[in-house]
């Protein structure tokens, strides 16, 4: 990456406060950047503020406070149907929930992933049937939801993240739903997508997990509490042998 080429994500004294008497404040003042191609996991409790982080990064909320850039774009200077587009091309999703469409194929359900893009219907077909053997799901195209199994829908929810090949992918507790052989397998996925130059945060409870990505952010009662980075050699633990 050259030294002129903006971070993914910076997040400068960003505050996020909700209406109340006296008002109710999440986050407490966030620096945090993010460069292209990290794979970092942002780890804390529930009610830690990891969700309001997600929310305000993924571009579904805007700080109270603070300034946050998306490659250099200052998002409080852009309007709404920005902000969409922003999500749209720029932005993937995955959710512990896999929210797949049970009437739609997998093949289909990933193309929705482009509905929002301007891409044509044909296109949007071969590039989610593209998708799905990036995840190793060639062989499920026509299939439904519920001929998958737990694993194979998150990959399915995972290639509709992916099919508008966005500069960011953001994964919300991906294998809280998941077995733990189904988990690791989601896990090697996206650490294969991040070698191949996707920048990718997951939010997590999940220590052990936190613990196998090269990068961890920790987040307690609404601030950083640590930010670590492990030397690149170590980067090949998994859930299993993570200490």
């Amino acid at each position: 990456m050259s030294d002129s080429t903006p971070p993914v994500l910076h997040l400068d004294q960003v505050v996020k406060e909700y209406p109340g008497n006296p008002p109710l404040r999440i986050l407490h003042g966030i620096d945090l950047t993010i460069e292209a191609g990290e794979l970092v996991a942002i780890v804390g409790p529930s009610g830690s503020g990891k969700s309001t982080i997600l929310a305000l990064i993924g571009s579904l909320d805007r700080p109270t406070s603070g300034s946050l850039t998306f490659e250099g774009r200052d998002l409080a200077g852009l309007s709404e149907p920005e902000i969409a587009a922003l999500r749209a091309h720029r932005i993937g999703f995955v959710f512990q929930q896999f929210f797949l469409l049970p009437g739609l194929t997998c093949v289909e359900n990933v193309a929705t992933g482009l509905l929002y893009t301007g891409v044509s219907p044909s296109r949007r077909r071969t590039l989610a049937a593209e998708a799905l053997h990036t995840v190793g799901l060639g062989h499920r195209l026509t299939h439904h939801p519920h001929q998958l199994s737990g694993g194979e829908q998150q990959r399915v929810a995972i290639a509709r993240a992916l099919v508008g090949r966005p500069a960011l992918l953001l994964a919300d507790e991906p294998t809280g739903a998941l077995d733990s052989a189904s988990g690791t397998a989601v896990v090697d996925l996206l650490r294969g997508l991040n070698r191949d130059g996707t920048t990718v945060v997951v939010i997590t409870h999940d220590r052990d997990l936190a613990a196998s990505f090269p990068r961890r952010i920790g987040i307690q009662d609404g601030r950083i509490a640590f930010d670590e980075t492990t030397p690149a050699a170590h980067h090949h633990l998994t859930r299993e042998s993570t200490p």
